[in-house]
């Protein structure tokens, strides 16, 4: 096979973590109930946990949905933390001086213990998986709580087309890779995809070794002038500048759209993956940091 992404020991990787994990994300997607009716969600959390967040108020707006990593718990609406570890420091002080309630999305730790002594609800995510692959679980969950429900039916099909064992030719995922094997990368954004931005950013980042500029389009100077002249591009917001752009079958995919959206993030995760083969760098099954 002439492409390095449609050997044999590239294809085999489908039933791999974390390939594995990823073709999973229809069934993912977690729905949390709380007792209590929720109006306003203060999310507070960092790292990886943060851009999921991030990404959740891209769906949701922000006039009801507000994020952070100070970890000052508000008396208006709703406070979230969510700490995979549940040992993050910080999450844990402010909870044990705060005389508010809310809850708590972690897989364990001290703060489980700490959230039901408090009265917090506490929201549980599953062990075994690095907190980087934890989109579906918390992306769901975030998105339930302010009463939004994804339909995952048509992901199926899409996700075995980027999955390792289809062939380049007609694989997105494999495509974008192969387009970045040898450019810097640029990803420009408006405020209803920051967080897919800064998903982008950070797992090409973690999966890959690449680093990946972040632009907000409405910054970008006359047509583009700034960007470096071997960066490939990509819109995640339409755009009336004159910028020659990423463009791999049908992606990118409309980001105002949930499935669109959705289509977009997997394409990120699959393809950080793919570059990150196509650069020799070894795939990595623990975290990175663990927030």
């Amino acid at each position: 096979m002439e492409n390095i992404l449609d050997d044999e020991f590239v294809i085999q990787m489908d039933d791999s973590p974390p390939f594995s994990w990823i073709r999973q994300t229809p069934n993912r997607f977690m729905s949390c109930n709380v007792g209590n009716k929720i109006g306003t969600i203060q999310v507070n959390a960092e790292g990886n946990a943060l851009i999921f967040a991030a990404m959740a108020r891209d769906r949701i707006g922000d006039g009801v949905f507000k994020i952070g990593n100070s970890f000052s718990l508000s008396g208006e609406g709703t406070n979230c933390i969510i700490t995979y570890s549940g040992q993050l420091k910080k999450a844990l002080i402010a909870m044990e001086t705060s005389e508010n309630k809310g809850i708590v999305i972690s897989s364990g730790g001290v703060i489980k213990n700490l959230a039901r002594s408090k009265g917090w609800d506490y929201i549980p995510l599953p062990k075994g998986y690095p907190s980087r692959f934890l989109f579906p679980e918390v992306f769901g969950c975030l998105l339930s709580l302010s009463g939004m429900r994804i339909d995952a039916s048509s992901l199926e099909n899409f996700i075995d087309s980027i999955s390792p064992s289809e062939i380049t030719s007609y694989n997105e995922a494999k495509g974008l890779a192969a387009l970045l094997a040898d450019k810097q990368f640029t990803v420009i954004y408006d405020e209803n995809s920051i967080g897919l931005a800064m998903r982008f950013q950070r797992i090409f980042n973690q999966n890959a070794g690449v680093t990946v500029e972040v632009r907000e389009v409405s910054q970008l100077k006359y047509e583009g002038s700034d960007i470096n002249e071997n960066s490939a591009v990509l819109f995640l917001t339409p755009s009336d500048l004159s910028i020659k752009s990423i463009s791999v079958g049908n992606f990118p995919y409309d980001s105002t759209t949930t499935a669109g959206y959705l289509k977009n993030a997997l394409i990120g995760e699959f393809s950080s993956l793919y570059l990150g083969l196509l650069r020799s760098k070894e795939i990595e099954l623990l975290d990175i940091g663990i927030e």
